[in-house]
């Protein structure tokens, strides 16, 4: 798929060069071609206005050239009101078959290419008549445009070979560019097949299980539903997780597409936090874990109250469940300059070195997490990243194995702190 997507954006890449090249390059030798012949006809009337210096036809006759400069490429014509050819200097530049063609210019506006035997001529005219001169003459002043053409030929090959040096580059640097442009988009795919196939892989062990589980009831119909109680209770179980899962998996699709509102408003963090404790002590009690809680007081955050308690619950529930008998939590919370610092720390068994970048990962799990029997989703620390990045905060983690594991998280204390 990618193979073809690849070859498709070398393809536009080098498509959309070759138009602009193309354009660059016409417009180069209309611009080229328009100087040149303007070139060209201020010449021819520079030269106009030298020949009408002269007082009459015969002392112009009688130079070799009219031009001081002697410029060869410039041939004055001359003719009677009749059509009579009387004379064309420097002499006999011209045969009369050329000459006649000239003469027919002469009859058309003013200035006029000529081309004959692959060769063209600039043409200007003019009719005067000279102050001690009955005559009216006609006068045709004729440059050759052969340098002019020699010119654009030799532009015509410069701009055709770099164009074609730039379809050249354009490939190799249309390869390279598709590639790189494809990274991202290779990683995003690759990420989206590694979570449907974890979400799948997770949603298919409930499942099974609670097949399992109904083809056990379906075998023994008459059983009461409490001699069937272990079943069912293992059914409800796996259905709960199942209903979790899912929960989480449409909170992370929708996050990844911004669907999901933040509702932000200022928090009572301080209230909130004792509140979640509070919760947490009972299950600590049970498990003989000790939750010491530092919150100080009056402390407010601006936030979704609903996705900062979620955020709360993951850490601390986490905590708990990784965290041994006899062992220790602590919830700290306080100002920091201008921010929010909330802490969670335990004493439980910690993330190996190995783990730790990958912790926030969807569905990763490690050693410690399957070791110690987890039945959560894999999913609640990548949840509480996105709750932290939303809120403009960062989330830090440090861990040692079988020491514990501390996470600490910063947030703005107002929204125009945010750092953007």
């Amino acid at each position: 798929m990618f193979n073809s997507v690849h070859k498709r954006l070398v393809l536009l890449n080098v498509l959309v060069i070759v138009i602009v090249l193309a354009f660059l390059s016409s417009l180069l030798y209309a611009h080229m071609r328009y100087r040149l012949f303007h070139d060209t006809d201020e010449m021819l009337k520079q030269a106009e206005l030298r020949l009408q210096q002269f007082d009459n036809l015969s002392s112009i006759l009688q130079t070799n050239h009219p031009d001081s400069q002697q410029d060869e490429r410039t041939t004055y014509l001359f003719w009677k009101s009749n059509g009579e050819l009387i004379g064309q200097l420097p002499m006999r530049s011209f045969k009369e078959q050329l000459a006649a063609r000239f003469q027919k210019a002469v009859d058309s506006p003013q200035l006029r290419t000529v081309t004959d035997d692959n060769r063209s001529y600039r043409v200007l005219n003019f009719t005067y008549r000279y102050s001690n001169e009955k005559t009216i003459l006609r006068v045709g002043i004729v440059r050759s445009l052969e340098d002019a053409e020699n010119t654009l030929h030799a532009l015509q090959w410069d701009v055709a070979l770099a164009l074609l040096s730039g379809i050249g580059i354009s490939i190799i640097a249309g390869f390279f560019l598709a590639g790189r442009a494809l990274v991202p988009i290779r990683s995003a795919w690759d990420k989206q097949q590694r979570f449907v196939a974890d979400a799948s892989h997770e949603l298919r062990t409930p499942i099974t299980i609670i097949h399992v589980q109904t083809e056990v009831l379906l075998r023994h119909p008459s059983h009461s539903i409490e001699e069937e109680s272990p079943s069912i209770a293992v059914i409800l179980k796996e259905c709960k997780r199942m209903n979790k899962l899912v929960d989480d998996l449409l909170t992370l699709a929708r996050s990844d597409s911004n669907l999901l509102q933040i509702q932000s408003s200022t928090i009572a963090l301080d209230v909130l936090l004792k509140e979640i404790n509070s919760q947490f002590q009972l299950l600590a009690n049970v498990k003989d874990i000790e939750i010491r809680a530092d919150i100080q007081d009056r402390l407010s955050l601006w936030g979704d109250e609903g996705r900062i308690r979620q955020l709360l619950i993951i850490l601390l529930d986490n905590a708990l469940k990784y965290t041994p008998a006899h062992g220790k939590i602590e919830l700290i919370a306080r100002y920091q300059s201008h921010f929010v610092n909330i802490s969670v720390k335990d004493t439980g068994f910690g993330i190996e070195k190995e783990d730790l970048p990958y912790i926030f990962d969807r569905f990763y799990r490690g050693n410690k997490a399957r070791t110690h029997e987890d039945e959560g989703t894999g999913l609640g620390l990548s949840i509480a990243k996105w709750i932290v990045k939303v809120h403009d905060g960062v989330i830090r983690v440090e861990s040692k194995l079988n020491v514990g594991t501390h996470f600490e998280m910063l947030f703005p204390r107002k929204k125009q702190y945010v750092k953007k």
